[in-house]
């Protein structure tokens, strides 16, 4: 790995000229970074149309569903800050009939509700017991076995037991791939290799209102966000997930408050130089400081953003000044570490730091963002998908890659949101694959991203010598072992469904097995992530 110290920084301010071709501008860091991120999927246009996708998706599958959940797109996906593959695919299904509130007032709702009362007493701040109410006629199972009665009759719902009994419950596509990953805070993980997926099960929280009153009204220098949408924000509900807080004694009893959808209302609201940001330091905590303390997360980085761009004018939010707001976010970050302690945006009282590190994990954060900070614009080295980036030469060519990259990506999107237009509950996936394929724009955008990936794809069942087999395909993105199982059981599971439609695409000889087909198939799943990722 390159080490900042021995890197030279590419310094130069790119854009476009009367002929639409790329000018060097010269010695301009911030400028060229904010347009080489357009160039590696994080452009204006890609953010909303990942948006827009995954939102429609959303909306498409749960005005099919037959439940009483609703299921959409969370963290990095539902922000559009992130690439089909990249980073997990956060999903939130929300029990629309499990209401959560402060009154103890049951039967506000339907007889078909159950209605919990959040106690914060004895918990950190965000942090609820949620003591029953109502029964509602249709609870389901799984909360059934996760209810604890304390010595007073009272029933209360454990956020330990509920998840454990979620990890039993929550489907696992083992045959087309997915294996159960280790269970995270809230969420039930599962993996196919480069592809992660997040679930997390939800309760309505209707007292948004009155939880984010102080957070509504407090001072805000520079008008971010506006009236406007501190409003939409207010009205938006709020969700209780089964995860306590760290070092609490009642820990397995808590449940802790989110802002979901106010968070991605605020995130809508953040401008191109603050997206851009948020995205910086996620990458710097990826790459940088997640080794050091496996507690820093993308969420910490978020709630670093928010607090930047609240509280300085936004004049200084634009293009030239991406290198500098950098800098003042990382020493932000640094001085909560000093304190250990950063306040959660939405409700400052809870401390995001609260039993996140070691004393070790403490002094080698601290430690690294000041060697970040005093790095500056050679930061980016330590960046992998920047520092490959700004090696291309000449810029011309880095921005054709971009657009390359931009397109198999909207050609995947468009095969996600035609898979979501045939969802319906009572199918398998198979049935719903099955019926993909025989659509003609979602086979057409299949193929042209097999064209894309690997060219030479439709004669390799019949090539002489393959330059690319499984093995060297899987070698360069991580577990080979694992990897390759998890790929060739998927593309196992889709044999019968793609083969009929693939072999008219295809040269085949008589002697070519059902194994190299696989392969095939699974080759070009992994290149298409890979890309994506």
């Amino acid at each position: 790995m390159i080490h900042p110290s021995e890197a030279t920084c590419f310094c130069v301010h790119v854009s476009k000229d009367s002929t639409n071709k790329t000018v060097v501008h010269g010695d301009d860091p911030s400028r060229n970074l904010f347009k080489i991120l357009d160039y590696v999927g994080y452009s204006h246009d890609m953010v909303a149309e990942r948006r827009r996708v995954f939102h429609e998706k959303d909306a498409m599958i749960n005005s099919a569903r037959d439940d009483e959940i609703v299921s959409v797109t969370a963290g990095s996906k539902a922000e559009g800050f992130a690439s089909c593959f990249e980073s997990d695919y956060d999903r939130l299904n929300v029990y629309t009939n499990i209401v959560c509130q402060f009154e103890i007032c049951p039967n506000m709702f339907s007889k078909d509700s159950t209605e919990f009362c959040m106690l914060a007493e004895a918990c950190h701040p965000g942090h609820y017991k949620l003591k029953l109410l109502t029964r509602g006629a249709k609870l389901p199972k799984i909360m059934e076995e996760s209810f604890v009665k304390n010595h007073q009759g009272e029933t209360y719902i454990s956020s330990d037991l509920f998840t454990k009994e979620l990890e039993q419950t929550v489907p696992m596509d083992t045959v087309g791939g997915c294996n159960k990953g280790t269970r995270s805070g809230p969420a039930v993980p599962s993996t196919r290799g480069i592809y992660h997926r997040d679930d997390v099960i939800a309760f309505r929280c209707v007292v948004q209102r009155e939880l984010l009153a102080d957070w509504a009204k407090r001072r805000r220098p520079f008008g971010w966000p506006c009236a406007d949408v501190i409003n939409e924000v207010i009205n938006l509900d709020a969700q209780l997930v089964p995860v306590g807080c760290q070092g609490s004694i009642t820990r397995g009893m808590e449940w802790r408050i989110c802002f979901i959808y106010g968070e991605l209302k605020l995130i809508e609201h953040l401008n191109e130089c603050q997206y851009k940001l948020y995205i910086l330091l996620k990458m710097i905590n990826k790459e940088v400081l997640h080794p050091i303390c496996s507690e820093m997360s993308s969420y910490i980085m978020k709630n670093v953003t928010f607090w930047v761009v609240e509280a300085h004018s936004q004049e200084i939010f634009r293009d030239e000044n991406l290198m500098h707001v950098l800098q003042i976010a990382l020493k932000f970050l640094q001085t909560a570490l000093v304190d250990n302690n950063l306040p959660y945006y939405m409700i400052p009282e809870r401390n995001l730091l609260v039993g996140r590190t070691t004393e070790k994990e403490w002094t080698g954060l601290i430690s690294k963002i000041e060697e970040l900070i005093t790095e500056d614009e050679r930061i980016i080295n330590r960046l992998p998908k920047l520092r490959e980036a700004m090696k291309t030469f000449p810029l011309d060519e880095l921005e054709q890659t971009g657009k390359r990259r931009d397109k198999l990506e909207l050609l995947e999107l468009k095969r996600q949101y035609i898979l979501a237009s045939y969802w319906a509950p009572s199918l398998q996936r198979e049935e719903i694959d099955k019926l993909c394929w025989h659509d003609e724009r979602y086979r057409d955008a299949r193929y042209e991203m097999y064209d894309m990936v690997l060219p030479t794809w439709r004669d390799y069942l019949t090539a002489e010598s393959r330059m690319e087999t499984l093995n060297t395909v899987i070698q360069a993105i991580g577990d080979a072992g694992a990897f390759k199982d998890n790929y060739l059981r998927f593309a196992h599971s889709y044999l019968s469904i793609v083969w009929p439609h693939l072999k008219s695409e295809v040269t085949v000889k008589e002697d070519t097995t059902e194994e190299l087909i696989v392969e095939l198939i699974a080759i070009l799943r992994v290149k298409i992530e890979r890309a994506l990722s």
